[in-house]
């Protein structure tokens, strides 16, 4: 009896418990997560939290734009949109599963900015206390290498030299003179930039190209001449300096189409006197409709007040290209159609003409600049006569002409012309007339006859020399 009643104590329970237990409810699970930016070609990890115990997996929906890892890290792979979606399974009896989608921007590939152009794309820096070359290198170099004996034709070597130096002559681009730069450290604070360039009589200005640039580039250099620069933004000084400058020729570029320009100044005559500088320049054509702002000024700079125009009847220029350039300038155009030893015995008048418009200009201090259409052989014609007056070595003279053939295509060789003019050529038919005045006498004495024969006084020659040597 006693046993019955543990078994029924024992099971009764059993009985009343068996109804089904309730299944505990899981949590919602949550992600939270921020969009993302990422560089392309750079990674980013994504930044994300969950309640659930579960790991989180990814997808991105455009890999082309940006992968993900199982770690979540995202990589640029081009520029663009996507997104990215993070999700974590459901834990049973604990959490539900969840998922969030996020945005991935991938931003092109931040390139730095290109750095400026070394310093060897501009011209050479002048500092204070250097001393510079004004004359262009080679041809002040081939002033230096070659020297012609007086009254021989026999050969020319600017061809030669030119091939031995690795120069382009005949024609060539070697007719503009040496150019340098004045630089100085950047100021943000710097506005209206003037850089002055001094000679001992005269002042160069200059003004950079563009606000951001900080230095000035400067040419027509006088050889053999002392300079000062100062560089100022309103009463700062920028840099300062001096330099000085050697060579022989004096070329002038006028940055426009006028080309093979340069002054008849620097040559040493037979008793030892130099012809002054800025007195005589001779040069290509001076157009007005080629001549730019900057060309302008340099007309004014050096002092040219006077022009020459050798040209013939389908070119000759009816007024001057100086008109509302300078006051009070001179102007002269005898109308000649060929150079040498035409010019010099068929067009004796004009020739005349030409030789007294260019004392007189002289005598009054108006620097002239004569010029045909290349500033070659009319040109040349009068340079000769020009130079030979003064007593310049008739050498020395065939050498200056040939400078003409550092020039390029249209100012040292016309259109349709294949033969190289050199000294050997017309140069010598022009000269040879000379000397057949010269008698046993200089090349010197020739022209003096010569001048004396078509009209110009002793008086205005002696003038002359006077005024143009030192």
């Amino acid at each position: 009896m006693k046993t019955r009643l543990l078994y029924l104590y024992i099971l009764l329970p059993l009985f009343f418990g068996c109804e089904d237990k309730p299944v505990p409810v899981a949590e919602n699970a949550y992600i939270t997560a921020a969009d993302v930016t990422v560089e392309e070609g750079s990674t980013e990890q994504i930044v994300a939290s969950t309640n659930s115990s579960a790991p989180f997996t990814y997808v991105s929906a455009d890999e082309a734009i940006a992968t993900v890892s199982s770690e979540g890290i995202v990589t640029g792979v081009t520029p663009g949109y996507t997104t990215v979606t993070l999700s974590v399974a459901a834990v049973e009896g604990k959490f539900t599963d969840a998922e969030k989608t996020i945005n991935v921007t991938v931003s092109a590939k931040e390139t730095p900015p290109t750095p400026p152009e070394p310093d060897d794309d501009l011209d050479p820096e002048i500092k204070s206390g250097d001393v510079v070359l004004a004359t262009n290198a080679s041809v002040d170099k081939f002033l230096n290498d070659v020297h012609y004996n007086t009254h021989d034709y026999s050969a020319t070597q600017l061809l030669t030299w030119a091939e031995a130096n690795n120069v382009k002559v005949c024609p060539g681009n070697d007719d503009k003179p040496s150019s340098y730069t004045i630089r100085w450290t950047k100021d943000p604070s710097a506005t209206n930039i003037v850089a002055t360039v001094s000679e001992p009589d005269r002042d160069w200005t200059y003004t950079p190209s563009t606000p951001e640039d900080n230095y000035v580039t400067i040419t027509n250099l006088l050889p053999n001449t002392h300079y000062t620069y100062k560089v100022v933004s309103g009463s700062k000084v920028l840099t300062e300096g001096t330099f000085e400058t050697v060579g022989k020729v004096h070329q002038v570029f006028f940055r426009t189409r006028i080309r093979n320009s340069r002054d008849l100044g620097g040559w040493t005559t037979t008793d030892g006197k130099t012809v002054k500088y800025r007195k005589v320049y001779r040069g290509g054509r001076l157009e007005p409709t080629y001549l730019a702002k900057s060309g302008k000024a340099a007309i004014k700079t050096e002092g040219i007040k006077a022009q020459l125009d050798l040209r013939g009847k389908s070119d000759v220029l009816e007024e001057s290209t100086l008109k509302g350039i300078v006051d009070d300038y001179e102007f002269c155009a005898p109308v000649i159609e060929e150079g040498y030893a035409q010019m010099l015995r068929d067009d004796k008048e004009k020739t005349r003409q030409c030789m007294q418009f260019i004392m007189d200009c002289v005598d009054k201090n108006k620097p002239v600049y004569f010029h045909c259409s290349l500033g070659r052989d009319r040109t040349g014609t009068v340079a000769m006569l020009t130079l030979g007056i003064l007593g310049v070595p008739e050498g020395d003279i065939s050498q200056e002409y040939e400078l003409t053939q550092f020039a390029p295509h249209g100012y040292a060789t016309s259109d349709g012309e294949k033969t190289r003019m050199t000294r050997i050529v017309d140069y010598k038919g022009a000269a040879n007339v000379i000397w057949g005045y010269a008698g046993d006498g200089s090349f010197q004495d020739g022209v003096n006859a010569y001048l004396l024969e078509i009209g110009i006084s002793q008086a205005d020659i002696d003038k002359f020399k006077a005024n143009m040597l030192q």
